[in-house]
């Protein structure tokens, strides 16, 4: 099931500028994709920071989001995808692993890209050997769609679907914001922000004021760092305090053993522990 509170991570367009080698840069962007399917993240948000590698981020965290059989549409052969072969899979429901059409059930939910237009509706490629059919008007060609099947014999059929129709967790949408953090985190899209961050209040401390605010907001930003700074010199370049733009700044990572860690890492940590309060 999707979450209730639809939630978003901002990340630095930074996030992995110091790392020198791309298989490495791909495998820690591998881990921020698991994290953010394994926890039901609804958005991805890379906020400007330099050094700005946003356009390789985007790249990676949208070619492992896609579901397998649609890559060759959606992606061409880039550089930054040199290594995409060894993204791990997410396994979510939106990769379904079965490519029979005589295996999908009416009802059934897919991601397609439509490959063809005409008087008679669009073809969607499915993942499966046959298209399918969406009658009437609808997205262009090369557009990505998500169906549901509605007959199978004598004809693949199907419609156009709204994710946010959908009650299963469905991947993560990504963004590239052109705000700073400070003023993303300020925008009124969101009813609760929260800030990771070592000099953070510890969360056992604020676990129980977190969570109520939690259980009664509808859309959260969760924020991390970079490598190089932290959130309150982040939005400090902005001229403003982290205490003004956040609700919340919390270590999630209290009594660390190691003198730092990183946002991948605190990714995971910080999901973990939001995944406890009650959705």
């Amino acid at each position: 099931m999707k979450r209730r509170n639809s939630l978003s991570l901002a990340i630095p367009s930074s996030m992995v500028a110091e790392i020198s080698d791309l298989r490495d840069k791909t495998a820690v962007l591998a881990q921020v994709g698991r994290a953010a399917a394994i926890y039901r993240v609804d958005e991805i948000i890379v906020y400007p920071d330099r050094p700005d590698e946003s356009l390789l981020m985007k790249y990676i965290l949208g070619y492992m989001e896609t579901p397998q059989y649609l890559r060759k549409h959606l992606f061409k052969r880039r550089p930054e995808l040199r290594y995409a072969g060894t993204l791990p899979p997410l396994r979510t429901l939106h990769h379904p692993t079965e490519d029979a059409s005589t295996k999908l059930q009416v009802g059934e939910v897919r991601e397609g890209v439509v490959t063809g237009a005409s008087d008679d509706g669009l073809t969607v490629d499915v993942g499966v050997e046959t298209q399918l059919t969406v009658k009437g008007r609808g997205p262009s060609v090369g557009s990505r769609v998500t169906v549901r099947v509605t007959e199978k014999a004598p004809q693949l059929l199907g419609r156009t679907v709204k994710k946010s129709q959908l009650e299963e967790y469905w991947g993560y949408d990504l963004r590239g914001s052109k705000a700073r953090l400070g003023e993303l985190a300020l925008s009124p899209e969101w009813d609760l922000t929260v800030a990771t961050s070592r000099l953070g209040a510890e969360i056992g401390a604020c676990r129980e004021a977190l969570g109520d605010r939690w259980l009664n907001s509808r859309r959260t930003l969760l924020a991390f760092g970079s490598y190089k700074e932290g959130i309150h010199e982040i939005v400090g370049h902005e001229g403003r305090r982290a205490e003004e733009c956040f609700q919340f700044i919390v270590n999630t990572v209290p009594q660390q053993g190691t003198q730092t860690v990183r946002t991948e890492e605190a990714i995971h940590a910080s999901l973990a522990v939001l995944n406890t309060f009650k959705d």
